[in-house]
């Protein structure tokens, strides 16, 4: 299976991890938008797995795109609702 979307994050070790973009929410009264995200070796298992979801404000800058760290728990809450509406459907 072929997967798209994806990229690789260093951490501070300096080691690679491959991760596939799942989708993009936006907060229409901040105007920002998180990327949620999952380690790509694991979105390549069969289906009905469970995987651990990441998240990140999701920015481009000078036509690259930079992941930054979620701080507020408001930003925090709003991932969690996008994610529990979408395991409810």
């Amino acid at each position: 299976m072929e997967i798209q979307n994806t990229f690789t994050l260093k951490n501070e070790e300096g080691l690679e991890t491959e991760y596939i973009g799942l989708t993009v929410v936006a907060d229409e009264k901040s105007g920002k938008e998180y990327i949620i995200y999952a380690q790509a070796n694991e979105a390549k298992e069969i289906n009905g797995k469970e995987v651990q979801l990441y998240a990140s404000l999701y920015e481009k800058e000078d036509g690259s795109i930079v992941l930054s760290e979620i701080e507020t728990e408001k930003e925090k809450s709003l991932i969690k609702q996008f994610i529990d509406h979408v395991n409810t459907q």
